[in-house]
């Protein structure tokens, strides 16, 4: 029978330690660097983002077939908001359950290649309504550390009535002739 001597022990550790990050898509969008700041890794941007208060990470298969990893950031309304008037925050909190920034990042590949798929300010309502305002710019405004004013969006608050999904994008619409 061999025996593994300690410093073989010691040594090969680490390895198995990464070589199962490898295989983990969380782990590999959480250590990717991309654009908008390739100094930094996602997890590392996110994550230190002044107005974030938490980050919840998971991954899921799409239904076609990608690896789509999720980073859940819940948003301190409070230092994010702090310009607006407190009527005017309990009127816009007023029928909010909660208020997140949510990441989505597809993993392909191996080595592993990480690339963004969506930014979104996401309000979940009291009634069950979700509002869902994509814009690429989000990602690039995190890295940098600016103050998005998710929350603070005019028109974003909760209607009050039946459950129902809005979904807006910031993308721009072409002009009519």
């Amino acid at each position: 029978m061999h025996r593994i001597r300690p410093l073989a022990l010691v040594l090969l550790l680490p390895c198995l330690a990464f070589l199962t990050a490898c295989g983990d898509p969380v782990e590999s969008v959480r250590q990717a660097r991309i654009a908008p700041d390739l100094s930094m890794t996602v997890a590392e941007a996110l994550e230190k983002y002044p107005y974030f208060t938490q980050v919840r990470w998971s991954s899921h298969e799409d239904k076609d077939g990608r690896v789509v990893v999720e980073a859940c950031c819940d948003l301190d309304v409070a230092a994010n908001c702090r310009t607006v008037s407190e009527a005017s925050m309990a009127a816009a909190t007023r029928d909010v359950k909660s208020d997140y920034f949510l990441a989505r990042f597809v993993v392909e590949g191996y080595p592993r290649k990480v690339r963004a798929l969506e930014a979104a300010h996401v309000t979940q309502c009291t009634n069950g309504t979700r509002l869902f305002l994509a814009d690429p710019k989000y990602l690039r405004a995190i890295y940098s550390r600016e103050l998005v004013r998710f929350f603070c969006l005019e028109g974003l608050n909760c209607p009050p009535g039946p459950a129902q999904e809005r979904q807006e994008s910031l993308t721009p619409t072409p002009a009519r002739p």
